[in-house]
């Protein structure tokens, strides 16, 4: 599984790479929300790897969608993770492949293809980059470099967001909007930084990086402390120290 997951991520990595060099077809698809002719290049070539051979089960897409129940076994895929970043030539974006068992997320990838940097996690196993083992550390949120992204979409999200992101920047040591969840939580899982806040979270967003940071040793739970599952609608992530910190400055 894990060989198939790293090759597959890379292979989609070089498809959004190839198009990041030449003209962008760019369409609006929603409320403050683009997508590209890359991101339907990359979902077709998942696909058809993840619908046939081996490891074929259902797949739930960002791009187009999928079902599923709690209890069901699936992959979940962001084809083209930080389409506004690619879209405007910002080379921070990537790529997310989770498998989800039983209703459980055993498998996951996050792969940047513009930093060639190659995030993989299994459950019970731990976390890896670019094949080495890495463990999140500890440090309090006065030491930490903390991003904040949240959704515009609707004027309520747009509040709620602005409002977290000026209490978390007073408590942190700064903050950070990376415009990429893969990147986000990937880098969150090393430590490079010390945790993520979304008020929008997805299936495709969060499942790989979630279960990376959990299985690098950090905690990720929704705005209200619940345990994390694919299909929550917030994610407050953070290490063992300074998750406290994050949910008890969001819950001000």
């Amino acid at each position: 599984m894990r060989a198939f997951m790293e090759k597959l991520a890379r292979q989609t990595g070089a498809v959004l790479l190839k198009k990041f060099t030449q003209t962008r077809d760019v369409k609006i698809k929603g409320v403050k929300d683009l997508v590209t002719d890359a991101d339907f290049a990359a979902e077709k070539l998942l696909l058809k790897h993840l619908q046939s051979g081996r490891f074929a089960a259902p797949v739930l897409s960002e791009e187009s969608g999928g079902a599923w129940k709690d209890e069901d076994t699936f992959w979940v895929i962001d084809p083209l993770d930080g389409t506004i970043n690619y879209a405007m030539g910002n080379p921070l974006f990537g790529v997310n492949i989770a498998f989800v068992k039983n209703g459980v997320a055993t498998h996951g990838v996050s792969y940047l293809p513009y930093l060639d940097e190659l995030f993989y996690a299994e459950k019970g196993r731990g976390a890896f980059l670019n094949g080495k083992k890495f463990t999140c550390p500890k440090r309090p949120l006065s030491q930490s470099v903390v991003f904040c992204a949240w959704s515009k979409r609707t004027p309520e999200k747009d509040r709620q967001g602005l409002q977290y992101v000026a209490d978390i920047s007073h408590a942190a040591l700064s903050i950070r909007d990376p415009g990429s969840t893969s990147l986000g939580l990937a880098y969150v899982a090393c430590g490079r930084y010390g945790g993520y806040v979304y008020n929008n979270a997805t299936p495709w967003d969060i499942t790989a990086g979630a279960l990376m940071i959990e299985e690098a040793g950090g905690i990720v739970t929704d705005f209200e402390g619940k345990a994390w599952h694919p299909h929550m609608k917030t994610i407050c992530a953070g290490n063992k120290q300074n998750h406290g910190e994050l949910l008890e400055t969001l819950q001000t």
